[in-house]
């Protein structure tokens, strides 16, 4: 008996050592989070969760230990962590600390889009802090839950769960929920509610919340046709976007720092090494195409405003010619063997089209009589020969139904040909006969 006794002291020691071994390695964890030293923090939490062995300290342990885990984006040991915790908590009976776990476990099935676990978790969460009353956490639960269907456009399951949030004066006053309600009333209206909630979030502190406020705003102003304040949020929205990305930049490599081995430390930090120079590479790669992708845009619009310069001035010098000129080389055209034949062509009641033959007559043709048409025609743009065909046909005169016959297509054809070719040549939409009375203004 005395053997026993002495044996059941020397264990509750020996637990009461490892416990205090285990909250020591614990603190530790906490003190490195705060230092932002995660591979650190992780090590000692591998330490305590070791050597603990109250289920109160365990659960506390592997509810942290997940939770930095899941911000470095180790998903998968984050999952297994925060299920440990519920284990411990489960032992414990403690309702909100179950709950609070699969709440954490459901965000996790979230990230990795896996709706129906997602749900599930969710929904067991909500259960179980209901039954304990915790109006918070099922708040929280509740705005997860929107964002949920909000981010899968099922706007109705959305509102039900938004509105009583948006009514708590509580809860509204979460960045997260105006966030969520400013994108809920962008999508389905009203714009007021919209532009309401995109105002409070210029207030947040959160940066990613004020970028997408100023975002949106300018889109909603764009649309009321107010673009000078639309341009001043959108200048606020860029500038607030390289800030993100800064933090990103950092925050990624923050991470990559934070993937090693629990069991082999040296082992990962080699790994690690690899991993930071293959992330240096890649972001470096990132960064030549975003500056490749910039010049590009910008020589796009330089070359678009160029175009449109020299367009103008063409024609400026087009309608300064004399009309006699010009009802000369009409004149000349009309007369002109293949204009015959096309008349030819048109009055035949089997409607046959013109041959390859005849549009290199014709384009030559028109190249003699007009050669400054054809000449400054061929700067504007690279036609295709169907193109160049419809804009032949155009400048004699003849008809689109006309040219829907010569050219064997259908008039539908034809009038998407000339649209299309003005927004190409002049970098905006515009109808058929628009393009049309261009052709003829050359």
């Amino acid at each position: 008996m005395r053997h026993v006794l002495l044996l059941l002291l020397f264990s509750i020691v020996l637990t009461g050592c490892d416990d205090y071994t285990g909250q020591k390695s614990y603190d530790e964890a906490l003190r490195c989070i705060k230092e932002g030293d995660a591979p650190q923090a992780l090590a000692y939490f591998r330490e305590a969760a070791d050597n603990a062995r109250d289920d109160s300290l365990l659960a506390a342990i592997y509810s942290d230990m997940g939770q930095l885990l899941f911000d470095e984006g180790l998903q998968e040991q984050a999952l297994a962590a925060w299920l440990k915790a519920y284990d411990s908590n489960r032992t414990l009976h403690d309702t909100l600390g179950m709950a609070a776990c699969l709440f954490d476990v459901a965000n996790v099935y979230r990230t990795r889009e896996d709706d129906d676990s997602c749900l599930y978790y969710f929904n067991e969460a909500q259960h179980l802090a209901s039954i304990k009353g915790d109006t918070m956490l099922m708040a929280d639960i509740q705005s997860q839950k929107a964002g949920y269907y909000l981010w899968h456009h099922d706007y109705e399951k959305a509102k039900q769960l938004l509105l009583p949030l948006l009514q708590d004066a509580g809860c509204s006053s979460y960045g997260g929920i105006r966030f969520m309600a400013a994108d809920l009333y962008r999508q389905t209206g009203p714009a007021d509610s919209a532009t309401y909630y995109c105002s409070l979030l210029l207030q947040e502190e959160e940066t990613g919340l004020r970028q997408m406020a100023h975002k949106w705003l300018a889109e909603q102003l764009l649309k009321e046709g107010r673009a000078s304040e639309a341009y001043s949020h959108l200048e606020k929205y860029e500038l607030l976007t390289d800030s993100i990305m800064q933090e990103t930049d950092t925050e990624s490599l923050h991470r990559v720092n934070a993937l090693y081995d629990y069991t082999n430390r040296e082992q990962e930090n080699r790994r690690l090494e690899q991993r930071i120079i293959i992330v240096a590479s890649v972001t470096i790669l990132l960064v030549l195409l975003m500056i490749i992708l910039l010049l590009y845009s910008s020589r796009r619009r330089m070359e678009y405003r160029m175009k449109l310069q020299r367009l103008e001035h063409l024609l400026e010098d087009y309608r300064s010619h004399s009309d006699i000129s010009s009802e000369r080389q009409n004149q000349i055209l009309e007369e002109s063997p293949i204009c015959q034949h096309i008349s030819r062509l048109l009055s035949d009641s089997r409607q046959p089209s013109m041959s390859d033959e005849d549009w290199h007559i014709l384009e030559d043709t028109i190249g003699k009589a007009q050669p400054r048409f054809l000449k400054q025609l061929r700067e504007f743009y690279r036609f295709s020969p169907h193109e160049m065909h419809v804009c032949l046909l155009l400048r004699l005169g003849i008809s689109p139904a006309a040219i829907a016959q010569l050219t064997a297509h259908s008039k539908q054809s034809i009038s998407s040909v000339r649209s299309r070719l003005f927004e190409k040549v002049f970098g905006k939409k515009g109808s058929p006969s628009q393009w049309d009375e261009f052709i003829v203004s050359l």
